[in-house]
Parts: structure tokens; sequence; C-alpha cells
């Protein structure tokens, strides 16, 4: 596996995947995969679970308008699919003043 323009890979999370959440949203659908390497190898993330919440949390947070997205957990690998689709009312911005502290 491969990254594309339409497919990122994240080892872990940090709030860097926000400018490409924002990039997705404004010019087409992509994935982020959190929980892999940028070589592709599959290392999954601690406790998918919260993960997914603190992901949810940083978009809904960071970025205006809100954003169309899904997040899927692979229960055998524990990665993290991040589907973010293309919206309807660009552009969308992330501001770091918007995360809370």
């Amino acid at each position: 596996m491969r990254e594309t323009k339409n497919l990122e890979f994240k080892e872990s999370i940090t709030n860097t995947f926000l400018k490409t959440v924002s990039a997705f949203a404004n010019y087409g659908d992509g994935e982020i995969n959190f929980g892999v390497k940028d070589d592709g190898t599959v290392v999954g993330v601690k406790d998918p679970v919260q993960t997914c919440l603190n992901i949810e949390n940083k978009i809904n947070d960071s970025i205006r308008p809100q954003v169309d997205y899904r997040l899927h957990i692979d229960e055998q690998t524990n990665v993290i699919t991040l589907k973010i689709f293309q919206g309807l009312y660009p552009p969308y911005f992330y501001k770091k003043s918007l995360q809370k502290k």
C-alpha cells in the first residue's frame, strides 16, 4: 500500500492531519489511515475508540464550516480510516485558534 493524492498515512495522531482534512474537504474526497507508517507498514493505534473520539473532537473544534466525514475502525489491525468528503460549502478553514486548550 502506498500514499496517493487521496490517501495519507499517519502513524499517530497529531494536529497536522487537520490541514489534510481541510484540503480534502475543499478539493476532493480523501482518506487518512491512522496507525499506518509512511511506508505502508501497519502498526495500529492504542485504544482506537478513544482515538476516534479525539479525532472527532479535533475536527469539530478546528475546521469551519463543518466537514462531512466518517470514521471506521478495523478491529483486526486497530487501523482507523478517516474518510473526508468534498464539501458543498467551501472554503473550509483549519484554524488553530478554534481548538480548545
